[in-house]
């Protein structure tokens, strides 16, 4: 064999044997298992197997991840390789040139070539002028050098030596040559990267996309303010939220009450450009609703202060804008706060809302009935501005510069931001018709400070704003400083605690128990001295007792706080008895916070006292606000640290099948408790006491409230919408749907108003576009179009005023209730003495007498129009309200009103012919008894669809005398049930027989009955007139007697007929109408009845003066084309004139001015004529 092959077969060159015997190879054998182990393995169960398997594949993972810890430490950048590069949590800032030299010195250090740029930069030489004092100061950061040779240089120092100043010198580098040789495997050095400079990025971003020249603000802001900044959660995240805003078109970001999310995310957005006018892409205003007039004004107050600029007009770059209220803003006003409804009112105006660069909705929680159209609105507008955006922006970029300076600048995108506090996510992101793509959720975290919140062992049904009042005195003697938050659930409520309290703890009450207590401390000391061991008993009840006391649960967000033993104190001692309220009252000197400065705060309350939460207690007060829900959010009371939660609210609560509406306290929703809980932890670590158990928040709270648009009418919603184009509002991507009843109820009410035409088509009508203009309801600007035309504007504006608001009245039935609860319940059970009755009749005699001068008997409007001309003539006087038993706020507002529907009206009629500019006149005379007649009328066009009819006495059998014979049956058949005049009514009266037959109603409110509100009494003869082209006035045929005419001032014919109104079909007497198009007759031989009598009326000369003189000429009497059917002559006259729709003058002198209508009726006119007059009929035509 040759060598090759044999070394290739493994030969030895002494020439050993190819091919070896065949051996086996011993293996080795496995070590023989343990005859036991073997039957106990055979023996685990399966949970036992694999609890081993588990614990097997647990070690296996942890020496592998023992391996990766190990490999990635080896891999590990070191520090000088990881300055190279650019750290994520700077992304989206720009650096500062001390950022920038530091960078290029480590890559030059690295040996990494610069760019030109990097280089300039780093090189640069700044000359010294010896006059400038900020050069002087630049010196004193400059490294000792010493001076050179030149003159020139010695004046020089470089940007690198400045920024570099305070940085620590590193060792000297080793010269190159004096390197030892290393070998080259412990010398591997990983190749830096090379990293893109800030401009390489921008040319980047230029060929990827259109960029835009960003503008950042600096500000100043106050240092106490900057560190309160620094606390709120939200502040942590706005890397987070910047970049999800810039790189999406809407963002829904959910932060808990305490995250600060409604005072800094606008401030974010100032900082970063938005609304500066040089930002390039987003110079258009910042724009915040509120649901709330006053979350709108408060914070919009408060951002301005943080951010230290100007606020409101003419310069400020924050301010507001509510409802009676556009004089806090101004064309510098960068950040808008407003109410939904005014950005409602700008999208009807500019529906792309061009002057907004982003839009931030906040509480969306609340989900009323304008954010929810708005999120539904802004769902498609702001797509459609991005998708503009890139169109006309391309568009633009491809003019030459020349026409770039003469053609209008490319619309910009819109951003949007949907902010809450407990936000139901999914409704908006699995709602693919309102967002197609969910957009993104941003969450921030919920409570900035622990709250521990405390159920009642016992839910207290009825008393429990007493059981409100022992709680916030418990809070007061036992627990440390700190605000109280108390929610009630409205005005009588909250006016009744806050008497209690400040009768309770007030200084002058402080002062009268002085000498009591005195007394008594001297008693039960001695007691004390005398009988030890009843004390030591007594506590030991004490101690029984706390088995029974009131708070039984205490559920902890967050860890312990300092005073939470204090807390449980309190709660120990809460269902001590009565008699033991002197021993409690024996601690007051011991507190450290002796008094109580009680506020109220709820909706109707008067702006300024409003603001007084807001400002400091004062000295040795501890601060009470009692409030209704308008506290729940937005609202950021300083220093609460516990909260009362009654647990309830009070709501208007709408029947939707009749349309009758009650205010009622339910049960507040889960996440209305936690909201309420949050009040407590905004500024400190706080308790939640709430007076109702566990067992009732698990069972009867709702997790959410529900949405109002489905808990209200939405008339005015239906006709906003379609006035924008809207026609389909089912398809509309609400993100809660409507209920189909509540649109259809809509939908009536909008085709009786006339605003939407009847049938399928339910389109808008001209008159529905009208009244879509006026900040009202639908039906109060129906009644302002009327009253223009009837030169009556101002009087209704007032009347309008009034009604969209509460009524001003405060009754005497009011007034007693508010005493008899707000008395004192400790020492005021014995009898008044008869001189203190006497007063307390004089004072409610002289309320009557004074309310009494503005009653009207047949209007509660008319009483209102009074009212509010009374107070404009007296300048809008406080005292005035206070004399007179009016509500302040509900007059200011009134007042405010008129003066806003003033300039609309002006605006809206300036360029028509005839119309003089209205002003508000403060001295507007009273109207006369004859515009009174007329204003009743324009009321009653307002409410047409809410008539009620007196029920025939003996209708109703059974119930009080009232009940039977002054009950009223409304028009429509939704309302089933008898209905009743309000007693606070000027219009009641328990006569029957001096009730009105008809009267009109703004709305139905039910207590213990179902009663009519604002009132107006109205004659039977005027629902025909402003019923008429409607479906709910039907005329029968016209009368033979008296017959039909021809009105020449009208140029029509005109009728009588009987109407029926309503769904009873009232009748109402013989109107004088236009003779109707079709009539019952008509379909005898297919000719109108209408153009029969007008025929008639032509032959005898009342239309055409000219025929006049041939009336005694016809071949047959002109009443023969009534009682005939099928003459010819008939035949041809009447369907000559139907053919052509000629029914009064007017049109057949347009027939005859045609041309070819010169020869029109000719032919058969002359038909009638007699023969011996047909010359002269020619000779006359």
């Amino acid at each position: 064999l040759s060598a090759e092959l044999r070394e290739e077969m493994g030969a030895d060159e002494a020439g050993g044997a190819l091919v070896l015997p065949g051996r086996r190879e011993k293996k080795q054998k496995a070590e023989k298992v343990p005859e036991e182990l073997l039957q106990q393995a055979q023996h685990l169960s399966k949970t036992k197997r694999k609890k081993l398997e588990a614990i097997a594949a647990r070690k296996v993972k942890e020496a592998r991840r023992a391996d990766l810890y190990k490999s990635l430490e080896q891999q590990q950048l070191s520090q000088d390789q990881l300055k190279l590069m650019y750290s994520t949590s700077q992304m989206g800032h720009k650096e500062t040139l001390r950022e920038r030299l530091k960078r290029s010195l480590n890559r030059q250090k690295a040996g990494i070539e610069l760019s030109d740029v990097a280089k300039n930069e780093l090189l640069k030489k700044t000359e010294r002028k010896e006059e400038d004092e900020e050069d002087e100061e630049e010196d004193e950061l400059v490294v000792e050098a010493k001076p050179t040779a030149t003159k020139t240089t010695a004046k020089e120092k470089t940007v690198a030596a400045i920024a570099l100043a305070t940085e620590p010198k590193a060792p000297p580098a080793p010269k190159q040559e004096e390197e030892p040789t290393v070998d080259p495997a412990d010398a591997y050095v990983p190749k830096p990267i090379v990293m893109k400079t800030p401009e390489e990025m921008r040319e980047l971003s230029k060929k990827m996309k259109l960029s835009y020249k960003t503008t950042l603000v600096t500000l100043s802001r106050k240092p106490e303010i900057q560190l309160a900044r620094m606390q709120l959660p939200v502040c942590s995240s706005e890397q987070e939220i910047m970049e999800a805003i810039t790189e999406n078109d809407v963002i829904i970001l959910c932060g808990e009450t305490g995250s600060g999310k409604t005072t800094q995310v606008p401030q974010f957005l100032y900082e970063a450009g938005y609304g500066h006018p040089e930002h390039q892409s987003n110079s258009g205003r910042i724009g915040v609703t509120q649901p709330r007039r006053v979350a709108a004004v408060s914070t919009a107050k408060r951002v301005a202060e943080e951010l230290n600029v100007p606020f409101g007009a003419p310069k400020g770059h924050v301010g507001y804008q509510i409802r009676y209220d556009a004089e806090h803003v101004s064309e510098h006003t960068r950040i808008k706060f407003m109410t939904d409804g005014i950005l409602l009112k700008e999208i009807q105006q500019d529906f792309l809302l061009r002057q907004y660069s982003i839009l931030l909705l906040d509480e969306a929680h609340e989900r009323n009935v304008n954010t929810d159209i708005l999120i539904g609105l802004l769902s498609r507008i702001a797509p459609l501005r991005a998708q503009m955006s890139r169109e006309e922006e391309e568009a633009y970029q491809s003019l030459s510069d020349e026409e770039k300076k003469t053609a209008e600048k490319p619309i910009k995108p819109l951003k949007l931001v949907v902010m809450s506090a407990t936000l139901r996510v999914e409704d908006f992101t699995q709602n693919h018709r309102l967002f197609p793509t969910p957009p993104p959720v941003l969450r921030v975290d919920a409570r900035q400070y622990p709250v521990s919140v405390h159920f009642n062992k016992r839910t207290e049904i009825d008393n429990y704003v007493d059981e409100a009042y022992k709680k916030v005195i418990k809070i007061h003697k036992k627990l440390p400083e700190g605000g109280v938050l108390v929610f009630l659930t409205g005005q009588r409520e909250i006016l009744q605690l806050c008497r209690k309290l400040s009768r309770a703890y007030s200084v002058a009450a402080r002062n009268k128990k002085a000498a009591a207590l005195k007394s008594s401390r001297a008693f039960r000391a001695q007691r004390r001295q005398s009988k030890p061991e009843q004390t030591d008993n007594f506590l030991r009840e004490h101690d029984d007792i706390e088995e029974e006391a009131d708070l039984e649960e205490a559920q902890v967000y967050g860890n312990e706080v300092d005073d939470e033993d204090a807390a449980y104190d309190l709660e120990d001692k809460e269902h001590a008895s009565e008699n033991e309220d002197d021993e409690d009252e024996d601690m007051d000197d011991e507190l450290a916070v002796p008094y109580l400065h009680v506020l109220p705060l709820y909706s109707l309350l008067p702006n300024d006292e409003q603001m007084k939460v807001f400002d400091t207690p004062p000295e040795n007060h501890r601060l009470i606000v009692v409030a209704t829900n308008v506290a729940e959010t937005s609202l950021t009371i300083p220093g609460i640290k516990y909260v009362v939660d009654a647990g309830r609210t009070k709501e208007r609560v709408f029947d939707l099948a009749n349309g009758i509406s009650s205010f009622e306290v339910q049960w507040i929703s889960k996440a209305s408790a936690d909201q309420r809980a949050g009040r407590a932890g905004r500024t400190g670590p706080g308790h939640c006491y709430r007076l109702y158990s566990s067992a009732v928040y698990d069972t009867e709270f709702q997790k959410f409230s529900s949405p109002e648009i489905l808990c209200q009418p939405i008339d005015d919603l239906v006709l906003q919408m379609k006035a924008m184009g809207i026609h389909n509002v089912q398809q509309f991507p609400f993100p809660t749907p409507p209920d189909r009843q509540a649109v259809k109820n809509a939908l009536a009410t909008l085709v009786n108003l006339g605003a939407v035409s009847p049938g399928d088509d339910e389109s808008i009508t001209g008159l529905g576009r009208a009244l879509v203009k006026f900040p009202v309801a639908a039906r109060f600007a129906k009644m302002l179009l009327l009253a223009q035309k009837l030169n009556l504007v101002e009087y209704t504006i007032a009347i309008v005023a009034g009604l969209s608001g509460h009524s001003p009245f405060i009754h005497a039935l009011d007034r007693r209730e508010k005493e008899k609860g707000a008395e004192d319940e400790e020492g005021e059970d014995e009898k008044k003495n008869e001189m203190e009755e006497m007063e307390k009749e004089w004072r409610e005699a002289e309320e009557m007498r004074k309310h009494a001068q503005w009653i009207d008997q047949e209007s509660d409007v008319l009483s209102l129009l009074r009212a509010a001309g009374a107070y404009a003539y007296t300048g809008g006087s406080s005292q005035f309200c206070k004399d007179n038993h009016l509500h302040e706020k509900t007059m200011q507002n009134m007042l405010k009103l008129r003066q806003q529907l003033t300039r609309i009206v002006n605006k809206l009629y300036t360029e028509e012919a005839g119309f003089e500019r209205i002003d508000l006149k403060p001295k507007m005379p009273p109207p006369d008894l004859e515009t009174q007649v007329v204003l009743r009328q324009i009321v009653a066009a307002g409410f047409l669809d809410q008539v009620a009819k007196r029920v025939p006495a003996g209708t109703i059998t059974e119930g009080t005398k009232i009940e039977r014979n002054c009950a009223y049956i409304a028009a429509t058949g939704n309302v089933k049930e008898p209905v009743y005049i309000h007693p606070h009514s000027s219009v009641f009266t328990p006569n029957p027989s001096k009730l009105p037959p008809f009267v009109v109603y703004q709305h139905i409110m039910r207590t213990t009955r179902a009663y009519m509100k604002m009132v107006t009494a109205i004659e039977p003869q005027w629902l025909a007139g402003i019923g008429k082209n409607t479906p709910l006035c039907k005329y029968a045929p016209p009368l033979t007697e008296p017959a039909p005419f021809y009105h020449p001032e009208l140029d029509e014919v005109q009728c009588y007929a009987k109407a029926q109104y309503g769904i009873h079909q009232w009748s109402l007497p013989a109107m004088r109408i236009m003779y109707p198009d079709q009539d019952a007759s008509d379909s005898k031989d297919g000719l109108a009845a209408k153009y029969r009598w007008f025929a008639k009326f032509l032959l005898d000369g009342q239309v055409i003066p000219s025929l006049l003189p041939f009336s005694g000429a016809l071949k047959e009497p002109s009443h023969t084309l009534i009682r005939k059917k099928f003459d010819k002559k008939i035949q041809l006259l009447v369907a000559k004139l139907q053919q052509h729709r000629v029914a009064s003058r007017r049109a057949l002198v347009a027939k005859w001015s045609s041309s070819d209508g010169k020869l029109f009726l000719k032919a058969e006119l002359q038909s009638w004529i007699k023969d011996s007059h047909q010359n002269a009929f020619s000779q006359a035509w």
